[in-house]
Formats: structure tokens, sequence, C-alpha cells
């Protein structure tokens, strides 16, 4: 049964949503924590409500295809069942001509971008630096599919390449572009509350750093995405505080009259099966709740 008072109090929330006033953080953890189906439903309703007044009912899709060009990986995340180290079982690290031939399958296949991303692999060098490397992971693609969008290089990997050479974010940015990177993946974001990195991911970037780092791309011109993993550790005020961090973002493109944004948002949730074992016995399950993730859409 749902409570009166409770049920004004959501309905008054989500009429202020609707008339265009943005939520505080009290106002969101209260949606975020309904768990009645009646009231998820008139969440969803009224996000959609706002959808169609923002874009109205055009929808829009590309057709991408990952390529992770390594797994060897220098951090050691609490979540990750992707990484491996130099030599160990199933560790890989892509040539030119693999990547080529993973791209051309795409593209045979449909694919209108790449998405790539991999391991921070310290031998990643050209020249002796870092940059000159990735940048020649993106136009070994777009030398031979120049239609193709590169969606690529999280700010995880930013920071990493401006770490590895001593240069700017600003630098590392701006050269990744002119190479042939379209837009950077939000990943690495994870919760961006630094008492659950500290757990989790603890040689990862701070929250700060990301959002740095995605703000530095949205004033150069580089549209980003973003994404949360969540359904482990995180509390739902940690889930809200990082809402908050990506309104901000928005905010400041729009308010400093950047030319780009974050175009979406990505939850990935949480999947212990084949993560290590310290996280797992920290979460208690293997699979997502489904009904928590379904709040975030």
């Amino acid at each position: 049964m749902i409570l009166v008072n409770n049920k004004e109090r959501i309905e008054a929330i989500l009429e202020r949503a609707i008339n265009g006033h943005d939520l505080s953080p009290t106002e969101g953890l209260t949606l975020l924590q309904q768990k009645d189906p009646t009231i998820i439903t008139a969440i969803g309703i009224t996000a959609d409500r706002l959808r169609q007044i923002q874009v109205g009912n055009t929808v829009t899709y590309v057709v991408n295809r990952n390529i992770n060009f390594t797994n060897i990986c220098e951090q050691h995340c609490s979540f990750c069942a992707f990484r491996r180290d130099e030599g160990e079982k199933g560790a890989f690290w892509l040539d030119t001509a693999q990547i080529i031939t993973k791209a051309a399958d795409a593209v045979k296949r449909g694919a209108t971008e790449i998405c790539m991303q991999g391991g921070l692999n310290p031998q990643a060098k050209l020249h002796g630096n870092t940059l000159p490397y990735y940048q020649q992971l993106v136009r070994s693609i777009k030398e031979e599919f120049p239609q193709l969008h590169i969606h690529a290089f999280s700010p995880q990997e930013v920071q990493f390449i401006a770490r590895e050479d001593d240069i700017s974010y600003e630098k590392v940015i701006d050269s990744l572009g002119e190479a042939g990177v379209g837009s950077m993946p939000g990943t690495a974001a994870e919760v961006l509350d630094d008492e659950v990195r500290k757990i989790i991911c603890p040689e990862k970037i701070n929250a700060a750093t990301w959002v740095e780092i995605v703000s530095t791309a949205h004033r150069l011109g580089m549209p980003t995405t973003s994404t949360m993993l969540s359904s482990h550790i995180e509390t739902p005020q940690q889930q809200i505080r990082h809402l908050e961090q990506l309104r901000s973002l928005q905010k400041k493109a729009i308010e400093g009259n950047y030319p780009v944004k974050i175009t979406e948002f990505i939850i990935l949730p949480f999947v212990g099966k084949f993560a290590p074992k310290s996280l797992r016995r920290k979460v208690g399950r293997e699979q997502p709740i489904l009904e928590e993730v379904f709040l975030f859409h």
C-alpha cells in the first residue's frame, strides 16, 4: 500500500521535473529509493515525457564494434576480469594488422563506429613516447575506413598518456582529435566518489581528475559519453553524488558555451561471476538487481 503522504511527495517531485526544475540531491535520492511498482511506473512515465519535451520522438543509433587493443594493464581494479599481466595466460596485444582485420569485419557487418579502448600497457610506446602509439591506432583505422567514427580512449587512458609523456591533458586530447578520434568514452568513471574508488579501483584517477579531463574534452570540442558502474558496494547517496557531478559537467558546458557536452549516460551493472573474489565477497552476489538498474533509466 502506498502511503498518501509519500505518494503526494513523489507527485510533487515529478511535477517539478516536468516543469523544468533541477531536482535536489534529496529529491533524486527519494526517487532512487522507491520500491513500489506503481511509483516506479510513474517515474518512468515522467522520464518519457521529459524525453519527448527535450528531443521529440526521433530515434537515432550507431552500429558499433568494440576493439580492445590490449588487456595488459598496470592497474589491478578489484572488479576487473579483463586485465592480465604480460606473459600471463590470456594476455594479448593486437598489432595493426589484427586491428584492421577487426575493423574490416565490422564494416562488412554495417558498423558506423569503432569504440577502441585497452589496458594501460606500459610498453605502449613509439619513438620513446606513448602518444604516437595511440595516434597510430586511430590513424590505422581512419586511413582504411575514413567513414568510421572513432570513439576512443577513456579519461583514464588520457591521464596515462599525459603521465607517461609528461604533457598536458589538453595536448593529449588535441593530438588524439587530430589523429581522428571523434569522441571520448566516459568509462573509468566507475562511481565518482573517492571513498568507493579507494576500495574498488585505488590505482585509478580520482573523481576530480575524471571530471577535469571530461570537461577539458568538452572545451576542446570533443564530445563524451558518461558511465556508472553500479550495484556493488556503493550506496544510493554515492550514486546521487555521481549523477550530480555529471549534471555539473553538463551545466559547465552550457554556461561556458562549450561546443559539445556529454551525449549519453550508460549504466554498467556489476556482474561478479568472473570478477576477483575480494569484491565478490564484499558485494555478496554475482548478478545485479535489475529493478535497481531500471530506476536509472
